[in-house]
């Protein structure tokens, strides 16, 4: 017959503590010394004690569940931020419920509704394109919070969100190709109906027009920021009459992507055409040429993410946090020039 393992009153009964001094060492509490806290934690080990959440749930309330959506999860960029959160809230006894919502709203619905069953306590999400508040509506109507994470939505400014300043990260990136004399420049990749997205336009827009260049909606070469895509983006204009001869390119992904695709008709970036990316990933540094690339922060925006949403359920009643992220160019082979 197996042996069950003991419970909480056992275990305090063994050591000769109360079962509250066992409750609050099992959190981590201040209450407790140190060294009861090892004590009590060294017992639990060698026991073969488990946690009974459910029951704690329904003792205290809370559920210690938060859920994290993401449209797409191995990339880099998400993948550094959700380890940057999952540590954050794990350390603080919060379990992490993931969502790869695939830019589909009724994934993100369905994950809700999840949520929702499970009394979760709050949502982190970077929205898919055109979605409204509505999907979210079932979470606030229990008074679950929820914080946006490098994407919102518009116009929902009663939640806290942690997001880059995507608009300043392009106009970075131009105005370096401009200063290196490039005149007709592109943006690679990124789709209609993301904050993320209509930010960069933007950046790149004001960029290119305060250098006396005229905006046409050619100059956005739409695609799914993916190496594929970017690199059949960059294919399409090249056979122009006047092919553009700076890229700047929607993430690191896209950018290795582009610079292929320049090398297959004989171009080479950083001496024939001026590539920029934006992320700041490990393989941009380590790419031929390497990446000049704008950093956007993932692993601060988790962190940064993950203290808003403990203070918010500390602090239910705090006015909402709106933090902005500034980007830092890092200047690298790929545009030409010299190396900063």
């Amino acid at each position: 017959m197996d042996r069950k393992p003991p419970t909480q009153k056992q275990i305090a009964e063994r050591l000769g503590l109360s079962p509250a001094t066992i409750s609050l060492a099992l959190r981590d509490s201040p209450m407790i010394s140190s060294e009861t806290r090892k004590l009590v934690q060294t017992a639990i080990k060698k026991s073969g004690y488990v946690h009974n959440f459910a029951a704690a749930s329904l003792r205290t309330g809370r559920s210690r569940i938060v859920g994290v959506s993401f449209h797409n999860i191995a990339h880099q960029f998400f993948a550094e931020m959700l380890i940057a959160i999952e540590e954050n809230l794990g350390a603080a006894g919060i379990s992490v419920f993931i969502n790869n919502h695939g830019e589909d709203p009724s994934s993100l619905a369905r994950f809700v509704d999840s949520l929702v069953s499970y009394g979760a306590e709050a949502l982190l999400v970077s929205p898919p394109p055109h979605v409204t508040g509505e999907v979210l509506a079932p979470l606030r109507g229990r008074g679950m919070p929820v914080i946006y994470i490098s994407r919102h939505l518009r116009g929902d400014d009663d939640a806290d969100r942690v997001i880059n300043a995507d608009a300043m990260a392009t106009g970075r990136a131009a105005s370096r190709l401009l200063e290196l004399g490039h005149r007709r420049i592109v943006l690679v990749g990124g789709q209609p109906g993301t904050t993320v997205a209509e930010d960069r336009v933007t950046g790149f827009s004001e960029a290119i027009e305060a250098a006396g260049i005229a905006w046409s909606d050619d100059l956005w070469l739409q695609c799914r920021p993916i190496l594929a895509e970017g690199a059949k983006a960059v294919l399409s204009v090249l056979d122009r009459s006047d092919p553009p001869t700076g890229f700047v390119c929607f993430n690191d992904l896209v950018a290795f992507g582009s610079m292929n695709a320049l090398r297959t008709r004989g171009l080479e970036p950083g001496v024939d055409v001026g590539v920029v990316g934006i992320g700041g990933t490990d393989e941009a540094m380590a790419f031929h040429p390497s990446l000049t690339t704008v950093l956007d922060n993932p692993a601060k925006i988790g962190r940064i993410a993950a203290d808003t949403l403990l203070t918010r359920l500390a602090e239910p009643e705090t006015p909402p946090r709106h933090i902005t992220l500034a980007p830092k160019l890092v200047v690298r082979e790929s545009c030409g020039g010299p190396v900063g």
